[in-house]
C-alpha cells in the first residue's frame, strides 16, 4: 500500500510502518483526551459541545496521522513540532483575534504533542520515519 508517493506498510517484516502508525494515532487520541482536559481546567470548565469535540479529536488524530506518514528528512523531533505547529494552526487560527490566548495555548500544545508523539514513536517504541 502506497500514501503520499511512500510505502505506508514495507520495512523489515512488515510491522514498522504498522507500529508506527498505530503508535502515533493512539498518541494523537491521548493528546485530544489531554487538550479536552486542560480546556476544563484552563478556561474554567466550559460547555463541551459535540464541535469542540470532533475538532479536537480530528485535529489530534489528523497529527498523529501526518506525524506516523511523513518521511520529511529532517531531526525527528524538530519534525513532530513542525508538523505540530502546521496541523494546529489549522484550527487555531480560526480563534486568532477572537480569543489570543486559546490560539496561543492550542497552537503551543500543538507543537509539544507532535513533538512528543514523534519522540515516542521514534525513540521509545522504536518505530523511526523512513522517507519515502
Amino acid at each position: 500500500r502506497t500514501l503520499g508517493g511512500g510505502t505506508l506498510y514495507r520495512s523489515e517484516g512488515g510491522t514498522m510502518y504498522r507500529k508506527r502508525l498505530i503508535v502515533c494515532v493512539f498518541g494523537g487520541l491521548v493528546a485530544a483526551g489531554i487538550c479536552l482536559a486542560g480546556r476544563q481546567i484552563l478556561f474554567g470548565a466550559p460547555e463541551i459541545t459535540w464541535n469542540t469535540i470532533a475538532y479536537t479529536m480530528a485535529n489530534r488524530v489528523l497529527l498523529g496521522f501526518a506525524v506516523a506518514s511523513s518521511g520529511w528528512r529532517i531531526n525527528h523531533l524538530a519534525h513532530g513540532a513542525i508538523l505540530g505547529f502546521i496541523v494546529s494552526f489549522s484550527v487555531s487560527m480560526g480563534f486568532l483575534f477572537s480569543d489570543p490566548l486559546r490560539f496561543a495555548v492550542y497552537t503551543s500544545a500543538g507543537v509539544l504533542y507532535g513533538f512528543l508523539i514523534e519522540w515516542f514513536s521514534t525513540d521509545i517504541f522504536k518505530a523511526p520515519m523512513r522517507a519515502g
